[in-house]
Order: C-alpha cells, then sequence, then structure tokens
C-alpha cells in the first residue's frame, strides 16, 4: 500500500485511472473453470555466496506458489469449519520460463552478483542491472521475482498492478523468506511471504484492509481490527465477527499458520487479471523452444558400490553430457533414491558436443543398508532430447555409515566459564571443549549411529546461558535441511540435552529432549518422566517477564496448570534437589 500510494503522490492522474478500474472491478463477475498458466523468472541478487540460493529452493518456492494457489497445499484441510465454505482454489499455475522475451532456451533463473550489500524497502536499483541489481523482463508477459538480502527485517513487497513503473513490476522477497530449504529461515520458511506478496501482486489488499476494521473490498472474509501476528487459536474475535481469518495468506501470521484464500478473493484476483494482467495470460514463455537436434545423456558418478563414510544424507553427482552439435545450456534432471518422493534440479551450462559436465545434487535422506538411486533427463534446452535412449540411469549402493549431525555451541559474554561433554548410549565420552572463548559460534560435525546420545554442559559459576549474560546456546541439527533435533537456551551451573538419531519421530524427540511439554500450552504442561527422579518432590517457580515471581509450588502430580495467567511468555523454573533449570515457556489459550 504505502509504496503504490507514493507513486500515486507524484502520477495523481494515474490514481485517477486506477480507481476508474478498481469501479469496475466491483461491478465484475468474471470466472472461469480453466487453470491461468503464468510464466515466471527468478532473479538471485546475491552479494555472498550463501545468498546466492539453490535451484532447489528456487523450484521448492514454485512448489509452494502452485500448491497454494491451486489448493493443494498439504495444509488446506488445517481451516477452521466456519471458513469451509468460502476457501478456494484460485486456479493459478506459474511455471519456470522456458524461453525469453528474445525467443531463447532459458530455466528461467537470472543470477546476478551486487556489490550492494542488501536493498531498503521499495529500493528501486534491483531492478536495474546498470545500478546494481538485475533488469527485469517484459513485466506483461512474465511474472518477475527478485531475490535478494533486504535490510532492517523486510520480508518482501510487490507492486499492486498499474501502481508503478512498468520496469519495477513483480514481487521482491528476501533470501531467507523464500522457499523451503536452503536458507529459508522460521517462522516464514514455508514459502508463504512469496504467496503473500502474490496476492499484493495480483490486487489482493491485507485481509483487515490496512485500517481498523477496514475493508479489503472482498466480501467473504470477515472484517478484523488488525494484522494477526504468531499463530492464533480458533475463534480470535474481533470486529464483532465470528473469528478472524487468521489463516488467509493475506494476513502476517506464520507460514505455518495460514494456508487459505476465498472464493471472493479468486474472483477479484479473476477480475484484476482480465484488467490489468491480461497479456500474462497469451504469454509464451512457458511454451519450451523446440530444437529437434537437443541430444544429452546422464550418467550417474556417485554414489556407487560400498560407501562407508558418513552417508545420511547422501550428495549423489551426475555427469551429462551435450551428444548434439547444437550447445547445451539447459537440463532438467529428475532423481530420487529408493521409494521417496522424485526431486527436481536445473543444470545451466553451455557444452559444445562432445563435452560434459558433473552436477552435484540436492541431498537425499537415506535409512538402512541397501539402496538403489534413479535419475533422469526430462527436458534439455527447454524441450524434449531428440534421443531419450541414454536419457536415464539406475545405479544400486549399499551403505555402512551414519547420518552427519552438526553441534552449534554458542557462548555467551564468559565462554571460559562453560564447557560441554559429548556421550553415547553407553556413557563413552565421544568429545568436549573446556576452553571457550567469548560469543562464540562453534559448529562440530559428527558422524552418528541410529542410536542416543547426550551433551552434558557445565558452568563454574553457575550463570550459564542465563542473566543478560548475552545470547549463549548449544543446538543439534542434522545436516540436511539443517533439521533441529534438540537445543539448550538457559541454564545455571549444570544441564543435559539428551537425544536420538532416527530412532525417535520428531515429536518423541521434541519431547524427550525437554523437561516439560508442550510449548507452547494451552493452560496445563507436563513435566517429562525421563528428566526427573521419582518419589523426589519438584519445586516450580513461575516468573513473568518482569522478574516477578507468579507462582510457587511443589509438584506431585507431574503437572502445572497456568490457566490463570494471562497470555504470554513465562520463566519456568523447576528444582529437584540441587538440580535447577529454567525455560522459556509461552502460555497461548483459546
Amino acid at each position: 500500500m504505502q509504496k503504490m500510494n507514493t507513486y500515486f503522490e507524484v502520477n495523481p492522474d494515474k490514481e485517477v485511472e486506477r480507481n476508474k478500474k478498481e469501479k469496475k472491478i466491483l461491478n465484475s463477475n468474471v470466472s472461469t473453470k480453466e487453470n491461468m498458466n503464468i510464466p515466471v523468472v527468478f532473479h538471485v541478487v546475491y552479494n555472498s555466496s550463501e545468498q546466492n540460493i539453490s535451484d532447489a529452493q528456487i523450484l521448492s518456492q514454485l512448489d509452494v506458489m502452485n500448491d497454494d494457489f491451486n489448493r493443494t497445499n498439504s495444509d488446506a484441510f488445517m481451516v477452521p469449519s466456519d471458513f469451509d465454505s468460502v476457501v478456494a482454489s484460485l486456479q493459478l499455475n506459474f511455471c519456470l520460463a522456458q524461453r525469453t522475451p528474445d525467443g531463447n532456451p532459458t530455466n528461467g533463473i537470472i543470477r546476478t552478483q551486487t556489490n550492494i550489500s542488501d536493498f531498503d524497502l521499495y529500493d528501486t536499483t534491483i531492478h536495474y542491472s546498470s545500478l546494481g541489481g538485475s533488469q527485469s523482463w517484459d513485466t506483461e508477459k512474465y511474472l518477475n521475482i527478485w531475490v535478494t538480502k533486504l535490510s532492517g527485517g523486510i520480508l518482501g513487497w510487490a507492486q499492486f498492478p498499474a501502481a508503478g513503473n512498468i520496469n519495477t513490476d513483480g514481487i521482491v522477497i528476501d533470501y531467507k523468506n523464500f522457499g523451503t530449504n536452503g536458507t529459508a529461515t522460521s517462522p516464514y520458511h514455508l514459502g508463504r511471504t512469496v504467496t503473500h506478496e502474490l496476492g499484493h501482486y495480483f490486487n489482493l489488499f491485507h485481509i483487515w484492509g490496512d485500517n481498523n476494521c477496514g475493508d479489503d473490498l472482498v466480501n467473504d472474509t470477515p472484517t478484523q481490527q488488525e494484522a494477526n501476528f504468531g499463530c492464533k487459536i480458533h475463534p480470535s474475535i474481533s470486529c464483532s465477527n465470528n473469528g478472524d481469518m487468521f489463516m488467509n495468506f493475506m494476513d502476517y501470521t506464520n507460514d505455518s499458520c495460514m494456508n487459505s484464500f476465498t472464493i471472493g478473493q479468486r474472483d477479484r484476483v479473476f477480475n484484476s487479471i482480465y484488467t490489468y494482467r491480461l497479456s500474462l495470460l497469451s504469454s509464451d514463455g512457458c511454451t519450451p523452444v523446440t530444437t529437434n537436434t537437443a541430444d544429452a545423456s546422464i550418467e550417474i558418478t556417485y554414489p556407487i558400490g560400498s560407501l562407508s563414510a558418513c552417508n545420511n544424507p547422501i550428495y549423489p553427482k551426475v555427469l551429462i553430457t551435450n551428444n548434439s552439435s547444437a550447445n547445451l545450456y539447459t537440463a532438467v534432471v529428475k532423481y530420487k533414491a529408493n521409494s521417496s518422493a522424485y526431486q527436481h534440479q536445473l543444470y545451466s551450462g553451455n557444452l559444445s558436443q562432445g563435452q560434459s559436465d558433473t552436477l552435484l545434487l540436492s541431498a537425499i535422506p537415506i535409512g538402512g543398508n541397501n539402496h538403489f538411486l534413479d535419475v533422469e533427463l526430462i527436458q534439455v534446452n527447454g524441450s524434449m532430447d531428440s534421443d531419450t535412449s541414454n536419457n536415464s540411469d539406475t545405479e544400486l549402493f549399499n551403505t555402512t555409515g551414519g547420518t552427519s549431525v552438526n553441534i552449534n555451541i554458542i557462548t555467551d559474554n564468559y565462554g571460559n566459564e562453560t564447557s560441554w561433554y559429548f556421550y553415547d548410549y553407553n556413557n563413552t565420552l565421544l568429545d568436549f571443549d573446556d576452553n571457550l572463548n567469548n560469543n562464540t559460534h562453534y559448529t562440530h560435525n559428527y558422524c552418528l549411529n541410529n542410536e542416543c546420545y547426550k551433551i552434558i554442559v557445565f558452568d563454574t559459576e553457575g550463570d550459564g546461558f542465563c542473566c543478560d549474560y548475552g545470547q549463549g546456546s548449544i543446538s543439534i541439527n542434522k545436516e540436511l535441511h539443517n533439521t533441529e533435533i534438540a537445543q539448550l537456551s538457559y541454564f545455571n551451573y549444570s544441564d543435559t540435552i539428551e537425544f536420538c538419531i532416527s530412532a525417535l519421530n520428531k515429536t518423541e524427540l521434541t519431547i524427550k529432549s525437554n523437561y516439560f511439554y508442550p510449548n507452547p500450552t494451552k493452560g496445563i504442561i507436563y513435566l517429562n518422566p525421563i528428566r526427573f527422579s521419582e518419589d523426589i518432590p519438584i519445586i516450580a517457580k513461575v516468573f513473568d517477564l518482569g522478574g516477578r515471581l507468579v507462582l510457587s509450588k511443589k509438584i506431585k502430580e507431574k503437572s502445572i496448570n497456568l490457566s490463570k495467567f494471562e497470555n504470554g511468555i513465562y520463566l519456568l523454573e523447576l528444582q529437584q534437589r540441587d538440580k535447577i533449570t529454567k525455560n522459556k515457556i509461552i502460555l497461548n489459550k483459546p
């Protein structure tokens, strides 16, 4: 909204023109039973190697776009039953552009290195190659999405239709709030920032209308007072409604808590496309360039045979060879290990006839000892291969190694007081460190078997990770997708983190590593029996964020009722004999 309003302050004639079209949209009733196909070009503008996100991360975002706009997202069922009658598919399909505006083959991904460290809100330099950004493709024929590092915690922005310069039309997203893997960071790690901004691109307003009990110009979305953040519990009532539609993609809730558009939003998007963005539908950007001479082959070079090193996840390698007299620029590889779902990865290069190049595929998790890997070339230079006889390969391999795990230790202002010891399930010491520096991030990689382990951390002064002495923490993460297994961010003299590899499901792992669950809680929390001795009393103390003691009691029934307190964040202290633990807890009552 701010970007649009600023544009209209300088171009009041454009505002008058748009307002006329908006009146027509409000009175229109365009609907279709056919899906619309829209070509997308992703501009990755990076200053560091981390910001140069992978093809796999881009493809994961494309999957989210197609799922969210077709209501095939796996969390669609989580909409409250009150809204079942109004949620809808928007019937929009997105494809990676297959041809450039000049008609040449492309994979739809443009990578540009820049000397600009980050971009401010609505910074138009990102849209121009001459200024350190990436030049937009014909914005009337392609949906342009720029991915980069944004300043000040900005998630992204979009240009509303007919509300800005034609060269800046599209959306801009921070690289940490994009896709579902790689640099994607919780709580905006499921690709919904792009879904939200695409709503604006197609002329949807925030569900609260950007005003107190405002109007989003959609009839079937409930009026709500303001933006919702985090995760809410239905019904969350405001403006005399029966509950905010906080799970709508046009609210501000966490990615994991939004899942729906409505029929009214679909109709507004249809009307807006036919009013403002009709040329997208006639674009040939999704149509591959016909090159009957394209001919490439693929061969697995890794893994083959027996592997003994740490091999979960596995990182396959394939050799792509150009057999055609025409140069090979792009290829799409489909692959899977065992019964896993197929993954897709793009190859970009410039191979003349007879030349080969190795492509490192994204990681695949594996379990057990005997495996097979399938790979297939499904597209070459944006079209079908003229000779498909050498477009696939399969290899059998076996493994005896374990799972790659990273242990991250971040010390506080007094790192020299901290030490840690890493044990396996037989209490065999695997590693330790008692010589740590202040405010330092240590990462230790281990190849672990499918067993249980523990880390014991000590602080000589009894003020471990706590007490405004810095932001210390320990986390255990699987290498694949950086999945967190367990973590510790608060302790005094000593604490223990217990975790298992592959032996437990994610929920059980969370419960096993914590002293209590669930967190957040709706009111009742339960103490984890494996963390406390039987028949020894436990003293529980609850403090608010101001440090005031609001509850102190002796626990016998292994549960604590916090229902009488207001929603918010509290500090829970549990003491059994001389062992004291402190953890933050979030109270979120219905």
